[in-house]
């Protein structure tokens, strides 16, 4: 008899290779588009940067400085829409007892922090390779970081998987929020040189408090603005990802029922 970890880990594990094969199994080009996606961005934002202005800020070559933002964010956004999606794209699977959908938000949330992890890794390598400053002062930062990025994404993935539930008109709209909270996250320009008055409304948002400490722990000359708290990341985190999975669990019979 095996214990219910035990079967919980075997159905993770079969679920991963699933989600593997769905994700890259016929098209190949899907490896490639995973370093496409951030090089893109971090291409495009520099050639604007480049235009207007010299490429380095505050002796931070800028390409770097997108990076250290830009991945984290796609990371969250990524594991935000897939367990959004994770319900309706293995509704066929929930026939076994064994699979639940809390197996399904664990297994993508796993698979695409593995995947981004290879893909900073290799961004970040690459950039190094051609010749930029590629410094890495703190990793512990940085560990904690992406770690509390992983678990806010699940929570407000399964926040997003019940309201889709009800209103699936609103998967388009939460697909398209992820523009403005994007430009909102601090990820183009350093928070410090954004306008003071702003300041007040940005600072609820516990992405930009994440990507800012994230670049403490890369540069050594990039300055936190004031009033960034990453206790306020981890009571945020905590706050998502307990109201997610209460909300989940109390609805987790109704999502199944479609």
């Amino acid at each position: 008899m095996r214990t219910s970890w035990q079967i919980q880990q075997s159905v993770i594990f079969a679920l991963f290779i699933r989600e593997l094969r769905t994700r890259f199994g016929r098209y190949k080009g899907g490896m490639v588009w995973l370093l496409v996606e951030p090089i893109a961005h971090i291409a495009v934002l520099s050639l604007i940067r480049g235009y207007v202005r010299d490429g380095s800020l505050f002796g931070i070559d800028y390409p770097v400085f997108i990076a250290t933002g830009v991945i984290p964010f796609l990371l969250f956004k990524n594991i935000t829409l897939r367990v959004m999606d994770g319900v309706d794209a293995n509704r066929g699977l929930f026939s076994f007892k064994q699979i639940k959908p809390i197996d399904t938000f664990l297994t993508r949330a796993l698979l695409d922090t593995l995947i981004s992890i290879a893909v900073f890794v290799i961004v970040l390598a690459g950039m190094y390779w051609v010749g930029f400053d590629v410094p890495f002062r703190d990793p512990l930062p940085v560990m904690a970081m992406y770690a509390l990025l992983i678990f806010m994404g699940l929570g407000l993935g399964m926040v997003f998987c019940v309201v889709t539930h009800y209103m699936p008109e609103s998967r388009t709209m939460i697909r398209l929020g992820m523009m403005p909270l994007y430009l909102l996250s601090g990820i183009i320009l350093p928070v410090a040189n954004l306008p003071q008055w702003m300041l007040p409304y940005l600072m609820w948002n516990p992405l930009l408090h994440a990507i800012e400490f994230l670049r403490s722990a890369f540069f050594v000359q990039y300055n936190v603005v004031a009033g960034t708290s990453p206790l306020f990341v981890l009571m945020s985190t905590l706050v998502i990802l307990a109201f997610g999975y209460v909300w989940y669990w109390n609805r987790r019979l109704e999502l199944l029922a479609r």
